[in-house]
């Protein structure tokens, strides 16, 4: 099994690849904005010099407690891209339950959304002392603004440091039956599911997804596979199910993510 995974490509080679063949196209759009291939790649890179100018390295781990912004998913991909894996937070959980993953998954790092999580976001630095670096996306009055200290890094084409057998992401179970417990897939199992969408879920041609649900968790899932096919992520925080008729209309949307509760809604 390692031998036969050892010829696939990382995910990362796969994105890359991917926002190489289509620059001009856009890969993400959210309300009031979006961004390109060519920009989301050169985002990519600006971050992965950030965390490598402050000695983050392949193999350590960085925890993420964002929301569906294109510069949370690209500071997620800017750490694979650097050989680290990732563990996202839930967006609902409790202080405790976000501190205890930080711990059990030993995070070196952590990047918050502050829009949507600012206070979270001081609450769990404050009481991470073993944290190695914490970055926000946006000014913070803890950290450092991850996005300003991509635009100062000059612009840099993303590189994958990555092994296929490295540790790609830890998830964590909902805990009914105890503590939360990680789940640990490497770069060949995430590669396999990316295959697994591509051939089995009936994208279609050049997909335009509506990422409803959290990226962080399920909803990701579909990025990659859509970018792959040159497709576009139409990213919405906070549910409604007028507004989702609304852009599945207005921003001709072919394909969505949808939990059992949004679709009773």
């Amino acid at each position: 099994m390692i031998a036969q995974n050892m010829l696939l490509p990382t995910t990362n080679d796969v994105l890359l690849r991917a926002l190489a063949q289509y620059p001009d196209r856009v890969a993400f759009g959210w309300d009031g904005g979006q961004m390109t291939y060519r920009a989301t790649a050169d985002l990519i890179g600006r971050m992965q010099q950030v965390y490598a100018s402050a000695g983050l390295v392949r193999g350590q781990r960085v925890g993420l407690l964002v929301s569906n912004v294109a510069t949370g998913w690209c500071a997620n991909m800017a750490a694979l891209c650097s050989g680290m894996a990732i563990s996202c937070l839930h967006p609902m959980g409790s202080l405790e339950d976000q501190l205890f993953q930080l711990r059990d998954f030993g995070a070196d790092a952590l990047v918050v959304d502050m829009i949507a999580f600012g206070q979270r976001g001081g609450e769990l630095a404050a009481a991470s002392p073993h944290l190695h670096a914490v970055y926000s996306l946006g000014p913070a009055t803890f950290g450092r603004d991850l996005l300003a200290a991509a635009e100062k890094a000059g612009s840099r084409s993303p590189v994958d440091l990555a092994q296929v057998t490295d540790m790609a992401n830890v998830n964590y179970t909902g805990g009914t039956t105890g503590r939360s417990k990680g789940t640990a897939r490497d770069h060949a199992g995430h590669m396999h599911m990316v295959m697994s969408v591509l051939a089995d879920f009936e994208l279609p041609a050049t997909p335009h997804y509506l990422a409803a649900a959290p990226i962080s968790h399920v909803a990701g899932s579909k990025v990659l596979p859509v970018l792959t096919r040159g497709g576009s992520v139409y990213l919405m925080n906070g549910f409604d199910p007028q507004r989702i008729f609304d852009t599945v209309a207005s921003q001709h949307i072919n394909m969505t993510l949808l939990v059992p509760t949004m679709v009773y809604a």
